[in-house]
């Protein structure tokens, strides 16, 4: 069984920081407003770690696989991380979702917004 997809590995850590400081710099630019850069990709890199760290938690226990995968490449499962909260909650059953309606919407468990703007986000009948 491929368990791709179901962890985000170093490189997709340091993507986000790049991505994430490429779209803020462009959009302090865009909107000309009068914002120093460089705390812009110590952000980025402080919210990579907290999706790599919620999504490797979140993700791999919505699978029942945190003991099966082995975490050289990538943010470790953090055992710890708070998620008995009604957020995290919340975030599983976004995901639950993601499988109910065959992988067609709902991809991200951590940030969902960009499902709501893509128009990719279901709401799951209860």
């Amino acid at each position: 069984m491929s368990h791709t997809g179901i962890r985000f590995n170093y490189l997709t850590s340091r993507l986000s920081v790049v991505i994430g400081s490429s779209v803020s710099y462009l959009l302090v630019k865009a909107l000309r407003l009068d914002l120093p850069f460089w705390p812009t990709p110590l952000v980025s890199w402080l919210l990579a770690m907290y999706h790599g760290i919620l999504w490797n938690k979140l993700h791999t226990d919505s699978h029942d696989l945190q003991e099966t995968l082995t975490w050289f490449d990538g943010v470790k499962y953090v055992k710890n991380v708070p998620t008995g909260n009604r957020y995290a909650r919340w975030l599983l059953t976004n995901h639950i979702g993601h499988h109910a309606i065959n992988g067609v919407g709902n991809y991200n468990i951590v940030f969902p917004g960009p499902d709501h703007l893509a128009g990719t986000f279901y709401q799951l009948k209860t």
